[in-house]
């Protein structure tokens, strides 16, 4: 007569779970050791969900590079080419951290904004504000508006660095999911590294810390294209569902097209 698991002996269950890995029950094996058959699927549809969010911490390395040779550029009475070049050093305190202070804002409203509109329209809002931070920077005519540009950066800084490793974990194969999230971190370093070199090339020329904000705008753009054509994540369109707050007959297709 089978035993009922309900009514089975509390000693006998608990020596089952105080058993080593090596010690499980021949019952419990095949949960284990069954054959997993590898996922299909194509390079290209693993690396381009990859790569589009991941230019959102290649875009965040890169200010933080470029951020140490313009602060030297703003600062140079015959090379910044403008006149509000004598900055105090709370000033420039202010140039270096003001994308932190707008990335914190937008850690804060991050996981409201990517239950409300998705990791992937988080991360074209990213680009757009990445966009116009460059922008805002790159042009600012006075003080006050490069600070206002660098904070616009900040908070698209911290709606990427939230919404790009979630989108990279929910779209990318089982079989690479850990590799692709822990490269988005090279994609950092990568960003550091061109920031530094960008800002060596142009250190030395009339106004370059405008060319070094600058060279942001082409990447932002980059990515918020490559995001647009992309497909919304299926984990948050599941959620979405469930919650009572999509149709699944209109948003399978998009499910389908990641799988």
């Amino acid at each position: 007569m089978a035993i009922d698991p309900e009514q089975q002996p509390i000693s006998s269950v608990s020596r089952e779970v105080g058993k080593s890995s090596g010690e499980i029950s021949s019952e419990r094996e095949p949960l284990i050791k069954e054959n997993h058959v590898p996922e299909n699927y194509s390079v290209v549809a693993a690396i381009l969900p990859f790569f589009f969010p991941a230019l959102g911490g290649l875009l965040y390395g890169y200010e933080i590079g470029a951020t140490s040779c313009a602060t030297i550029s703003l600062q140079s009475p015959s090379l910044s080419g403008i006149s509000w070049y004598n900055l105090s050093s709370v000033d420039v305190g202010l140039v270096t951290s003001g994308s932190l202070y707008g990335a914190l804002f937008g850690s804060i409203v991050a996981f409201t904004i990517a239950d409300v509109i998705g990791r992937r329209k988080e991360l074209i809002l990213s680009a757009l504000l990445y966009l116009i931070g460059a922008l805002v920077t790159a042009l600012a005519p006075i003080y006050s508006v490069l600070i206002i540009g660098r904070v616009t950066y900040g908070v698209s800084v911290g709606l990427a660095m939230h919404a790009a490793p979630m989108y990279i974990a929910e779209t990318a194969p089982s079989e690479i999911r850990g590799q692709l999230v822990s490269l988005k971190e090279f994609f950092i370093v990568l960003g550091m590294v061109g920031g530094y070199g960008i800002g060596s090339l142009t250190v030395n020329i009339l106004s370059g810390w405008r060319y070094m904000y600058a060279t942001s705008v082409p990447l932002a753009i980059i990515m918020g294209i490559g995001m647009w054509w992309l497909p919304a994540s299926p984990r948050w369109l599941l959620l979405r569902v469930i919650q009572g707050k999509g149709n699944v007959t209109q948003q399978g297709s998009q499910f389908c097209l990641v799988y």
